[in-house]
């Protein structure tokens, strides 16, 4: 097994062992919830819930900036800029508030007691919500820092690093893509992906492809995750892809209208309209607001570079005009490398390591280094017909 394929399998079983504690305790805060006063209980439980989740991905962040590394060490590639942990802290994959994501077990619990459910039932089921949401939101957030850690050093592809017990829907994604394309995955996915240099061969100790993930299984285990039918095609020599596609459609795979929703589920990774092409039509992306006030990583950033704050709505504090645009959208806009990792910094997820911390001038280094980094994502953005405001 290669270094890279090691640091990939380490970055992802990590991330599991830290998803599966994490659930477990987010259910233990859940079970201290009265059912007869969802209301009471849950802003007993909510902060720490809250910090957990947080906590979570923010080690998830480091550790995935570590991967890329080890990674990068052994392809011999420079070190580049380095990924903010805390700017992957209290949001889920789409920006979104984590806090009203986790909110919505006590949303799914009154709403299957008002269509007649038992409470204990509806209880369980709120808590069902409650551990697939946790463990997709860290999911997405560990991919997008990898993601972004790889941005920093100049890789623009990928290689899906299938977990072993992974589903038919998985294992049929096997393989490199570039980062400009999402990431398919389904609620509670536990796939990884590792940066890999463009035209290089894949890694030993990858999957280079559905055909080789499917090799690379025992009899059994095919027959498991293909069913035997779907298995015994396959041996026979269809295709994978047209076997899983052929049984399940498209039912799951990035938050797909076939996949069945909780009940009273928000539709995450839900985009916002950022701009307009020439033609008029919208252009849509990922926006969050976490960090936007002026306490925050990103917040604190605009107020260097002069950016306007203003209070929306009854929120408590002040936010930056400017919307921050999430990763995944950064990275589907362009494929240049120092333009991608440019505006990644602009956003608070990538910053430049600082060489010499011994006087004070790294403070303007870096203040002209986001003053560069804003001309050039205003530029961008403009020549795009983005409206950040």
């Amino acid at each position: 097994m290669s270094i890279q394929s090691e640091a990939a399998y380490r970055f992802q079983n990590d991330a599991i062992r830290r998803s599966d504690q994490l659930t477990a305790r987010v259910l233990r805060l859940w079970g201290r919830v009265p059912v007869d006063d969802l209301d009471g209980g849950w802003e007993l439980v909510e902060s720490e819930m809250v910090a957990a989740v947080s906590n979570v991905a923010v080690q998830n962040a480091a550790s995935g900036g570590r991967m890329v590394s080890t990674v990068g060490r052994a392809d011999g590639v420079a070190s580049g800029d380095m990924v903010v942990p805390h700017a992957f802290a209290g949001i889920d994959g789409a920006g979104r508030d984590s806090a009203g994501l986790l909110h919505g077990a006590v949303t799914t619990t009154k709403e299957q007691i008002g269509r007649g459910v038992a409470p204990h039932s509806a209880f369980l089921a709120g808590a069902s919500y409650l551990a697939a949401m946790t463990k997709t939101a860290v999911a997405d957030l560990a991919r997008s820092s990898a993601a972004v850690a790889s941005a920093g050093r100049g890789y623009v592809r990928y290689i899906r690093v299938v977990n072993p017990g992974a589903c038919d829907r998985c294992a049929i994604l096997a393989g490199s893509d570039r980062f400009s394309k999402p990431f398919q995955r389904h609620p509670s996915c536990r796939c990884t992906s590792a940066p890999i240099r463009d035209g290089d061969a894949t890694p030993d100790g990858l999957l280079a492809s559905p055909e080789e993930h499917f090799a690379s299984l025992s009899r059994e285990e095919q027959d498991r995750i293909y069913g035997k039918a779907g298995a015994e095609a396959i041996r026979m020599g269809a295709d994978p892809i047209q076997v899983v596609g052929a049984r399940r459609g498209a039912s799951g795979m990035s938050y797909s209208r076939a996949n069945p929703r909780f009940p009273g589920q928000r539709l995450r990774m839900q985009r916002v309209q950022i701009g307009r092409n020439p033609d008029g039509s919208p252009i849509m992306g990922y926006t969050t607001i976490e960090g936007v006030t002026k306490r925050g990583v990103y917040g604190r950033a605009q107020m260097r570079v002069g950016e306007e704050f203003a209070r929306v709505g009854n929120r408590h504090y002040s936010t930056a005009k400017r919307a921050r645009l999430m990763p995944e959208t950064i990275m589907e806009l362009t494929n240049d490398p120092d333009l991608r990792r440019a505006l990644l910094r602009d956003a608070g997820y990538l910053q430049t390591p600082l060489r010499d911390r011994s006087t004070n001038a790294w403070i303007q280094e870096r203040l002209r280094q986001q003053q560069l980094d804003r001309v050039t994502a205003d530029t961008f953005y403009r020549s795009l017909g983005i409206d950040l405001y």
